[in-house]
């Protein structure tokens, strides 16, 4: 028997597994099948028709896909895909995919679709169908262009899966099991997302959080069972008095209810608020433990945003709603409340939501108008990023406000100022000489003490001990405290304390540890990227992504890239480390429609391996929507070495930035003759724009620069109001920065499910 007797021989016997394969492996199965006779040799014409027209009877019975025109209107479908809908061929064929299209659908989707499509891009995602019966189904869809011999797309190919069981899981475990309303994750995806799209497009916002009065003392005085009761009856109210087109209704909470709306007047948001009030108490539910009444009442904190008045986040958008909840509980309850000020938002966002410390923003502001010398600790909660990825995100929340309150507890507020950074660092601020050694005692003796306590051992205790970084001085205090910080969690020691006139012997064991955890996590695969937004200075819309390397120790710490990239250059593995990243970023840029920029420098673009492999991604998910970052510095030694780069990964879509314009060494001649989209002046330059007329005339001269040029300039390290405030008024194009949001992992940013 020849070969390809034995290949005939094999696909009988695929297609025999494959009909007795669970359906978790019948998409390996078919995946196998279709590679098996792609590669049948095509000298053998006659016994590859054959195969050929088997292959297609396999896929018609078995595959669910679609053949479509240049309009969408359906040429040819697979029995299966007509098995599973309902449909018969006449039905559908000449039809456009509308026939399925559930009527939910969010047209934003459907525009997308056609976004990528008419990029002659494949598309992937998810759509809600409906069967010729009216049922619902799921499916994962893949459209790929397809084109006539000459090259000219002549339609599309979908290969479609239904998902149906894998969303209905999903929805389980997105929704409350007592109301089926939304839960709190779902709320906190939503509330980002509608947040983004009313800002976007200027609209206003609405938030109201429902809360059930005196609920705890209900449920305690009439129990668990009859508490329950009483929040489907809240619910079922809220689901009959609510209009449909407003939206969805969330569960926050065991007792309290948030409901989105967009663009709506302020007259319809009091009126909606005052009936939810009056159809609360019309059902005289008895609560003899209640204050406010002898039924059951409900409060409302509210909030309906002019997104174009106010600058804030939709972290902020929510604490004013439920600040206004608080007020109305501890105002006698059965109420409203709806504030919003100046004033009330500008001090919000100066302190941290969840520990209600002063945060980031504010530290920063602080040591920008630093006279004295200082004493500033960074405090990075070990284990915390572990924590939150096993018990998610209200379980880690939980531990930095019980780590807040134990900081509080030692540290002496006339003494010094206790910050919350982010969810695993706080900062303490120092500014009475005297005070520097009391402080750095208490660091070493109650700070960083690790033993737990015996007592703890088999109760709920989380012992999340801390790392610290300690520098001392007026200028650049923040930026040394966080790189003897990064340097205390790659040696693993408990603290560093930074210092100008470090020996050699202590530089060169500082290298090795540097190395060590760097090679660690590059053949581990743990370079990752994270991503931080660039908005238009105009209107805050979000323009791309910045990928931004961070490094995973052993320990699932994040460790910021400045700390290991020496190291990368000199064991001279820095092609590896930066493939690694880049694929990362290339997988994520297939997922999404929203565009990102990649960081190089001339040591890449030098290298022709390197640049052969950024043509090869290029070539396997097109540059559209990518933006090169190119460190501008004395390094580059031949510009026609970038010119020809600049060329070729142009032929593919991409945009070129040119990344800390301005920090030293700026070639503006070879600059002007290179074909620059960007130039990102440097944060060290923005950070000082309010602080130094020279630094923002010299800015504002490399703005006229850019603009003469044709080039857009985008400003990073923008990390308050009023810096975001400069920025806009000398011309600036974009901003990225604390301000607008902090580089965080791609499922912050939704970059990734």
């Amino acid at each position: 028997m020849d070969s390809f007797e034995n290949i005939k021989r094999l696909v009988q016997d695929l297609k025999f597994l494959y009909l007795q394969s669970d359906e978790s492996t019948k998409t390996d199965s078919l995946e196998i099948l279709k590679d098996l006779l792609d590669e049948i040799a095509p000298n053998r014409q006659n016994q590859t028709q054959s195969l050929l027209k088997q292959k297609l009877d396999i896929i018609n019975e078995y595959m669910f896909t679609t053949t479509s025109d240049l309009n969408g209107k359906i040429l040819d479908i697979s029995q299966a895909y007509l098995d599973f809908t309902g449909y018969t061929r006449e039905e559908v064929i000449g039809k456009n995919h509308k026939i399925f299209r559930n009527q939910d659908i969010d047209k934003n989707i459907i525009k997308n679709l056609w976004d990528t499509l008419s990029k002659d891009k494949i598309y992937k995602g998810e759509l809600k169908n409906s069967k010729s019966t009216g049922e619902e189904y799921w499916i994962a869809v893949n459209i790929k262009p397809f084109y006539d011999d000459n090259g000219v797309k002549i339609g599309y190919l979908s290969i479609i899966e239904d998902i149906t069981t894998k969303k209905r899981f999903q929805e389980l475990s997105n929704k409350d099991a007592l109301t089926l309303f939304y839960n709190k994750r779902q709320f906190e995806q939503s509330i980002k997302r509608d947040f983004l799209k009313a800002t976007s497009q200027h609209q206003s916002i609405a938030l109201m959080i429902v809360q059930i009065d005196y609920f705890q003392e209900y449920s305690a005085h009439y129990g668990k069972i009859q508490a329950s009761k009483l929040i489907v009856e809240i619910a079922d109210m809220l689901k009959l008095q609510l209009p449909k087109q407003i939206g969805e209704i969330f569960k926050i909470s065991d007792a309290k209810f948030a409901i989105i709306i967009l663009n709506r007047e302020n007259s319809f948001i009091q009126n909606l608020a005052a009936t939810l009030l009056d159809f609360t108490r019309s059902l005289k539910i008895q609560n003899s433990q209640s204050k406010a009444s002898k039924y059951v009442t409900i409060s409302i904190g509210l909030i309906n945003l002019e997104t174009n008045e106010f600058t804030i986040n939709s972290h902020d958008f929510y604490n004013i709603a439920d600040a206004n909840l608080s007020k109305a509980t501890e105002g006698g309850a059965d109420q409203v409340v709806w504030d919003i000020s100046e004033k009330y938002v500008q001090n919000l966002k100066d302190i941290d939501t969840i520990t209600k410390l002063p945060n980031r923003i504010s530290l920063i502001n602080y040591l920008g108008v630093l006279q004295e010398e200082a004493m500033l600790i960074i405090l990075h909660m070990n284990q915390l990023n572990s924590l939150k990825e096993l018990y998610g995100f209200k379980f880690a929340s939980d531990i930095l406000s019980q780590k807040a309150q134990e900081l509080k507890s030692i540290i002496n507020s006339n003494e010094a100022t206790l910050y919350n950074l982010n969810l695993h660092e706080f900062a303490i601020l120092v500014t009475n000489k005297s005070m520097f050694e009391k402080y750095f005692l208490i660091l070493k003796h109650s700070i960083l003490i690790t033993d737990c306590p015996e007592e703890y051992i088999t109760s709920n205790y989380v012992n999340a001990d801390f790392t610290a970084g300690i520098s001392y001085g007026v200028q650049n205090i923040f930026n040394h405290a966080d790189l003897v910080l990064q340097e205390a969690l790659a040696s693993k020691i408990s603290y560093k304390i930074y210092k100008n006139n470090h020996s050699a012997k202590q530089l060169q064991e500082d290298n090795f540890h540097r190395l060590k955890v760097y090679k660690n996590a590059l053949h581990r695969g743990k370079i990752i990227p994270y991503f931080q937004p660039i908005v238009d200075a105009k209107d805050g819309t979000l323009i791309k992504y910045e990928a931004l390397a961070r490094l995973q120790t052993n320990d699932g710490e994040i460790i910021s890239p400045y700390l290991f990239l020496d190291s990368a250059h000199e064991d001279k593995t820095f092609e590896f480390f930066t493939r690694q990243m880049m694929q990362k970023v290339f997988n994520i840029f297939s997922k999404n429609s929203v565009a990102l920029s990649i960081n190089l420098n001339y040591q890449n673009i030098n290298s022709q391996t390197m640049v052969e492999y950024i043509q090869n991604r290029l070539e396997k998910y097109g540059g559209d929507g990518i933006t090169f970052e190119i460190l501008e510095t004395e390094n580059i030694l031949d510009y026609s070495v970038m010119e020809t780069f600049i060329t070729m990964v142009k032929t593919y879509g991409c945009k070129i930035s040119v990344d800390d314009f301005g920090s030293g060494y700026s070639n503006f001649t070879n600059i002007i003759k290179l074909d620059i989209d960007y130039i990102k002046i440097d944060g060290s330059l923005i950070e000082k724009l309010n602080s130094d007329a020279n630094v923002k005339h010299m800015v504002q001269g490399l703005v006229l620069f850019a603009k003469n040029t044709k080039m857009k300039t985008i400003a990073e390290f923008v990390s308050t109001q009023e810096l975001a405030d400069t920025v806009k008024e000398i011309g600036i194009d974009y901003i990225q920065g604390y301000f607008y949001g902090e580089p965080k992992p791609p499922e912050f940013y939704q970059l990734l499910s």
